[in-house]
């Protein structure tokens, strides 16, 4: 398996590039990496354009057009053929559990299923960017894409993702900094 830290996004909402914010003496994209790194062999990074990214990562660039994280989930299914466990670089509370609990959900799935990632409990919310695609899901992604949808929730039927719930107590794992006020909370304003 292969750790993806997505790391392309444009940063139009927060205003500043995420990947070089700083929580607890790191960047967002340095903590990332090094919490994948711990479980996987292979970690790299997925940028729209060939980045700096502080460590030993290898970058993937993004071979498609401006199509947000599905682009960087089909780059790298394309390019490894093997499963990816994709980790947004946003999550600053991110934590050793989850990536263990996922993993390991991912060995109990379903063989047909082709997604194993996190489902909020009470809304149903899919967490899809913390998660492991299967190379199986390549030609869902690509059909998905070439029809114009590129939410990655719309592009992986109910039926064919294992998913994990997680209750609102585990909610704050999940965190991401979109926007600055999300920003402000992390840094504690």
């Amino acid at each position: 398996m292969i750790g993806l830290v997505l790391a392309g996004g444009k940063s139009s909402r927060l205003g500043q590039d995420k990947t070089r914010v700083v929580h607890e003496g790191q960047t967002l994209l340095t903590r990332t990496a090094t919490l994948l790194q711990r479980h996987l062999d292979k970690v790299y990074v997925s940028c729209r354009q060939t980045l700096d990214v502080g460590g030993p990562w290898p970058v993937i660039t993004d071979e498609t057009e401006r199509i947000g994280p599905a682009g960087g989930i089909i780059t790298a299914l394309r390019k490894f053929k093997e499963p990816i466990f994709v980790l947004a670089c946003d999550l600053p509370f991110m934590e050793d559990g989850i990536i263990e609990r996922l993993m390991a959900a991912r060995e109990e799935r379903p063989r047909h299923c082709v997604l194993t990632t996190w489902q909020l409990k009470d809304s149903g919310f899919i967490e899809n960017l913390v998660a492991i695609y299967e190379p199986q899901a390549l030609p869902l992604l690509e059909a998905g894409v070439s029809q114009g949808l590129f939410k990655l929730s719309r592009l992986i039927p109910a039926e064919l993702r294992h998913t994990v719930t997680y209750t609102e107590d585990e909610r704050r794992i999940f965190f991401n900094v979109n926007y600055p006020t999300d920003l402000e909370q992390l840094q504690g304003r």
